[in-house]
C-alpha cells in the first residue's frame, strides 16, 4: 500500500507535469506554432495548480475534504483531461499539434486519474498526522 507522503508526491509530480505541459504550449504559440491541445495553456495550468489547492486538505489532515477534493477531481480532470480529448481527436486530430502531444494530454491526465481515485478509496497508508 502507498503512503499518504508518497502519494501527495505523485500529486506534486502530476500537476508538475501538467502545468510543464501547458507552459511548453504556450511558449509553442508565442513562437507562433499551434498550442498542443484543444486545452487553451492559460486555462489549462491555472486548472492544473487548482489541483494543488485539492491537496491542501490532506496537508493540514483534513482526510474526508481531501477524498471529497479528489471526487471532485475525478470528474474535472477526467472529464476534460482524458474523455473531451478521446472525444476532439477523435473528431478532428488536426485541434492538436501532434498525436504525441494528444498522447501526453491523456496520459498525464490518466496518472493523476489513477492518483486521485487512490486518495478517493483511502488506498493509502496515513504517515503523516491525523486531524479528521
Amino acid at each position: 500500500m502507498i503512503t499518504l507522503s508518497r502519494l501527495l508526491t505523485l500529486q506534486w509530480i502530476y500537476i508538475i507535469l501538467g502545468v510543464g505541459y501547458n507552459i511548453i504550449s504556450y511558449v509553442v504559440v508565442l513562437n507562433g506554432g499551434q498550442q498542443l491541445s484543444t486545452t487553451p495553456p492559460l486555462r489549462g495550468a491555472p486548472s492544473m495548480m487548482m489541483y494543488g489547492v485539492f491537496m491542501l486538505a490532506a496537508y493540514f489532515g483534513y482526510f474526508k475534504i481531501y477524498r471529497f477534493f479528489m471526487f471532485c477531481s475525478i470528474f474535472i480532470y477526467g472529464l476534460g483531461g482524458i474523455a473531451i480529448h478521446l472525444i476532439n481527436y477523435s473528431n478532428d486530430p488536426s485541434m492538436y499539434a501532434s498525436f504525441i502531444a494528444w498522447f501526453l494530454a491523456i496520459g498525464i491526465n490518466i496518472f493523476g486519474l489513477g492518483l486521485s481515485l487512490i486518495a478517493l478509496f483511502n488506498k493509502f497508508e496515513n504517515d503523516r498526522l491525523q486531524t479528521d
